[in-house]
């Protein structure tokens, strides 16, 4: 009794013998001189193959690939799985499957065109079984992945970049500069795909991992800034090259230099974002010009319509403004922030931290500690919204709590604990009397 799956085969088969009987002389052309064998063998090798019992697979694959390469491209296509099993279990006899492999690229190049992706695929592989050929590897993938662009494979990216940095150790035709506009080059090409591919979005993240990892070596602060910096002024009008620039810098933590700071500015003014105004402002913070960190916190806030990422810009304006004396205006924003993100106590701790800044200025003695009162509220406030806020608020208020008017300091007064108060300055809010002992 014939079973169901051999039923498929011999029906499978006789259509495909139908199929090159009908085309009569084409068929010897493509398939060879005999045409039913070819059919047959190669149904029965890709059955095996799809059992992945390559080992099988192999003899009738050989057949065919001998007879007729040009019935069908999966003969080339699942050539390399067949290839590598027999490379991992004949060790004597590992190069000449190697040798074999290479002829399978360059055939299937032959019959079925596609030069550059299949470039890609002899590449990698080439590198990988014989490392020693990495210049002819690297001047395979480099051909595929400057082709294809975008539509690189992520394996052809990692393999292409490998190349590039054994290149650079073991010839005198590559610099650091080359590593670095590959990376640069790669980077845009994986972020891309991380972007509109997103099928195959897990092996791009995965390639992106592997080339920041070999470009380490490459990645100094000091490397990275003499190389752009020696581009700079041909490339300060052109977005892409800043924004190459700036991401580059930022990934690896250079962002504390003029060259950063620069190309930061210019792209900002090429090409004004809520983003790019948010990172000039921050840019600014660092160098203390507080009031023009204002100024591009505005912006970013004018810019953005997302509410949570508005919620942070208003609180870095708030610490902007806290930095440079303005308190009111720095709770102002503070308060915009919350309203925005209800749930997030960290605009309440940057309240209690400007009563705390504004102390000084409040007047002495009494009326000066009295502050540290609205300032504990704000930081009950934190927790009692944030549950993530608990343990820095409950940190300001065991440090702020000492500095409550003590008993006398109330008695003075005519106030005792409980008591409803009015903290004068600026603040004009009102609290309940606490004491410090």
């Amino acid at each position: 009794m014939i079973n169901n799956k051999n039923k498929k085969m011999r029906r499978t088969i006789l259509i495909l013998l139908v199929s090159v009987i009908t085309q009569g002389a084409y068929a010897q052309i493509n398939y060879g001189t005999d045409s039913a064998t070819c059919v047959t063998k190669y149904q029965i090798y890709r059955n095996d193959y799809k059992n992945k019992n390559y080992e099988e697979a192999l003899k009738n694959w050989r057949w065919v690939f001998y007879n007729c390469p040009q019935f069908n491209e999966n003969i080339f296509s699942n050539a390399p799985k067949i290839i590598y099993h027999q490379i991992k279990k004949n060790d004597n006899n590992k190069s000449a499957y190697i040798d074999t492999l290479m002829m399978v690229y360059d055939q299937r190049i032959q019959y079925f065109g596609r030069e550059s992706l299949v470039l890609g695929k002899k590449g990698i592989d080439l590198l990988k079984y014989n490392s020693s050929k990495y210049e002819e590897a690297y001047e395979m993938l480099r051909k595929s992945v400057e082709s294809l662009g975008n539509s690189s494979s992520p394996t052809a990216i990692v393999s292409y970049f490998k190349s590039i940095t054994v290149m650079e150790k073991k010839t005198d035709q590559f610099e650091k500069q080359d590593v670095l506009n590959a990376y640069v080059f790669l980077v845009d090409v994986i972020d891309y795909n991380l972007l509109n591919n997103q099928k195959y979005e897990k092996n791009y993240k995965i390639a992106l991992t592997n080339v920041e990892n070999m470009f380490e070596p490459y990645a100094s602060c000091e490397d990275l800034i003499n190389v752009f910096q020696s581009k700079f002024e041909e490339g300060k009008e052109d977005v892409n090259f800043l924004r190459k620039i700036t991401l580059l810098l930022s990934k690896k933590h250079c962002t504390d230099n003029e060259l950063y700071f620069s190309a930061a500015t210019l792209m900002h003014q090429l090409e004004p974002s809520a983003s790019s105004a948010y990172e000039m402002g921050n840019m600014n913070v660092v160098k203390k010009n507080y009031s023009v960190a204002t100024d591009y916190f505005n912006q970013a806030i004018k810019l953005e319509e997302d509410n949570e990422n508005k919620s942070q810009y208003y609180l870095q304006l708030s610490y902007a403004y806290q930095m440079n004396g303005s308190y009111s205006s720095a709770r102002s924003a503070a308060n915009s922030a919350a309203s925005l993100r209800p749930n997030w106590g960290e605009p309440y701790l940057r309240i209690g931290d400007i009563y705390v800044s504004s102390a000084s200025s409040c007047g002495d003695g009494f009326d000066r500690a009295t502050v540290y009162w609205v300032a504990v509220d704000a930081f009950m406030k934190a927790k009692s919204v944030d549950e993530v806020m608990r343990e820095k608020a409950n940190k300001r208020v065991s440090t702020y709590s000492k500095y409550f008017p003590t008993k006398e300091n109330c008695f003075f007064n005519d106030l005792q604990s409980g008591d409803s108060y009015k903290v004068k300055c600026w603040i004009n809010t009102s609290t309940r009397v606490r004491t410090s002992d």
